[in-house]
This record gives C-alpha cells, sequence and structure tokens, in this order.
C-alpha cells in the first residue's frame, strides 16, 4: 500500500510517500510545497492545488492521509491553513483517491507511543520506522511521514 501524508501549513505543506508491505515500511520520496511567505492568496491556492494534483499523478498513493487542523489562537493563520487544507481536499477527491486525517495527538500516539510527545521523539521515530536521516528535513516534512505511518497502522485497505 502507498501512503501520501500530507503536513497543511500556511506556505509550507510537507509531504512524504511510504510503503507499506506487511510490516515493513519504507520511504518512497519526501518534500514540501513552499511558496513565498506573502504570495498572493489566489496565487497561493491555484500553485498548492497544481503542485499537489503533480505529486499524486507522479507518486499514485492508494490512500492519502492529512493532519487535521488543530485549534490555532491566531484566527488568520488557521484560515489560511483551512484554505489550503479545503484545496489539498479537493485536488485529492479529484483524483479518486480516499483520504483519512488524523488528530495531532493521534500521530504523535500512532508514531511515538504517547499522544503528548514532544517533536523530537516524534521525528526520532520517525527515522527509527523508516530507516532515513530525518537531520537534513524540515519538520513540516517530518511531520507529514508521521502523518502516513499513522495511516500504515490506522487504515485497512
Amino acid at each position: 500500500m502507498r501512503i501520501l501524508g500530507i503536513d497543511p501549513g500556511t506556505h509550507r505543506i510537507g509531504w512524504g510517500v511510504i510503503e507499506k508491505s506487511g510490516s515493513q515500511s519504507t520511504l518512497i520520496a519526501c518534500g514540501v510545497i513552499e511558496l513565498p511567505r506573502f504570495t498572493v492568496e489566489s496565487i497561493y491556492l491555484q500553485e498548492l492545488y497544481s503542485q499537489l494534483s503533480n505529486l499524486l499523478k507522479l507518486h499514485h498513493p492508494d490512500i492519502v492521509a492529512i493532519e487535521k487542523l488543530f485549534f490555532q489562537t491566531n484566527v488568520k493563520t488557521a484560515i489560511t491553513v483551512a484554505e489550503g487544507r479545503g484545496v489539498i481536499l479537493l485536488a485529492v477527491a479529484q483524483s479518486n483517491i480516499p483520504y483519512v486525517d488524523y488528530s495531532p495527538n493521534t500521530i504523535k500516539s500512532a508514531v511515538a507511543g504517547d499522544g503528548a510527545a514532544n517533536k523530537k521523539a516524534v521525528i526520532r521515530m520517525v527515522s527509527l520506522i523508516l530507516k532515513c536521516d530525518t537531520s537534513t528535513m524540515l519538520d513540516d516534512t517530518c511531520d507529514a511521514l508521521a502523518v502516513a505511518l499513522t495511516a500504515s497502522t490506522n487504515h485497512r485497505i
């Protein structure tokens, strides 16, 4: 089963593709979709859609896993992330790929064994499970891989 994990953000969206075979998960590809911070919203949303659609075509995931939004005190940031997440869901839906979403606590629990785990613990477990060097990866990428790993243990196709 091929899984695309996505960590929605404002202008940097982490993504990671893993392959699950039996009890083994293997890293296929990962990175970020990044646009300049002050990109006009209409251009940002179109570019996000275009780049995500290309990722879906390139990697042919069986399922997409997305981190749910969590409560934000900054309403403007929350709205921007929600708009981007909507574009992500549209691209996935138009590709006829099923998706699942998980709360941050569910992801931490699935990957690190503790719903209150800190970022370092999650990154360390991503590195151990996927047998990869996460030291040069952005947090957004590691978070997306953690989302994909969560789907690999919680979802059955």
